[in-house]
């Protein structure tokens, strides 16, 4: 009697659930809960499908009546400082806060969604499937020397200004290290500091990934690529602009903490490590 009444207790399985940020919807669709998506932000563009269903606004402007609109039984917010979850309580939704900021972040969000919609052995199933094949790129990196790297996030457009790049601590410097790489900020007390051309001179990167004026993520041309190259020529000290090794990049997949870090780390390696045959 005690088990079915707590049996009844529990939330049911939910069947209409909106997401709140790309990093939530691909983890929604990797588990095979796509079918129960009935909202995303409107920066949700992969997979696919999810690029096609109602849009709700974005990570930091969450618009509440669409939300309320689409009669979710769950949403599920990363935690942020717009205080999402307690205005989608204080109009009596339930609401499941992840924070997939890290690799273990993502591995503890494949867990708490996965049981909240009632296919815990999914989620395992998708976070060994992770681990292993990062294991096996780590692997392979092991024996590699590792490159110093600079993974710039944010510069002015068209200039070499106000750099922003990844540092110890960050979702990026994680992935980077997977890969054979070791991040020139990789003592910086900041996850995303500024840096100035002196510093950068300073640490002196064999390679340099230049995400930094990428206002559309996944669209890149061969014309940008050679202006990005091209730009970085201005600064032929550093050893990453005398070998070639500047690439300039847009990719979800490099951004985005989820189930595609498989595909960055490898993305990455190419990079760091072209000779290796990936």
């Amino acid at each position: 009697m005690l088990i079915l009444l707590a049996a009844a207790l529990l939330p049911a399985a939910p069947r209409r659930i909106v997401s709140t940020t790309p990093s939530i919807t691909e983890i929604l669709f990797a588990l095979g809960l796509g079918p129960r998506v009935v909202g995303v932000t409107s920066f949700c563009r992969y997979p696919p499908e999810a690029a096609r269903l109602p849009k709700v606004g974005s990570f930091l402007d969450p618009h509440i009546e669409v939300i309320l609109g689409l009669r979710p039984d769950l949403v599920i917010v990363q935690k942020n400082p717009v205080r999402l979850t307690e205005r989608l309580q204080a109009v009596k939704l339930r609401v499941l806060e992840v924070d997939p900021e890290s690799i273990d972040g993502v591995y503890r969000t494949i867990t708490a969604i996965a049981r909240t919609a009632s296919v815990a052995g999914k989620g395992v199933q998708l976070g060994q499937s992770i681990r292993g094949e990062l294991q096996a790129l780590r692997s392979r990196t092991s024996k590699l020397a590792r490159r110093k790297v600079l993974f710039v996030v944010g510069r002015t457009p068209g200039t070499l200004d106000g750099l922003i790049a990844a540092a110890n601590g960050s979702y990026l410097d994680e992935l980077l290290e997977i890969a054979g790489g070791k991040n020139v900020l990789g003592d910086s007390p900041a996850a995303y500091p500024k840096i100035t051309h002196e510093e950068l001179f300073a640490r002196n990167p064999d390679v340099i990934i230049d995400m930094g004026d990428s206002t559309h993520t996944g669209v890149i041309t061969e014309q940008h690529r050679r202006d990005v190259v091209r730009l970085w020529q201005r600064f032929p000290a550093l050893q990453a602009v005398r070998s070639g090794r500047v690439y300039a990049v847009a990719d979800d997949r490099f951004v985005i903490a989820g189930p595609r870090m498989v595909e960055a780390v490898r993305e990455f390696g190419k990079m760091l490590h072209a000779e290796a045959g990936w």
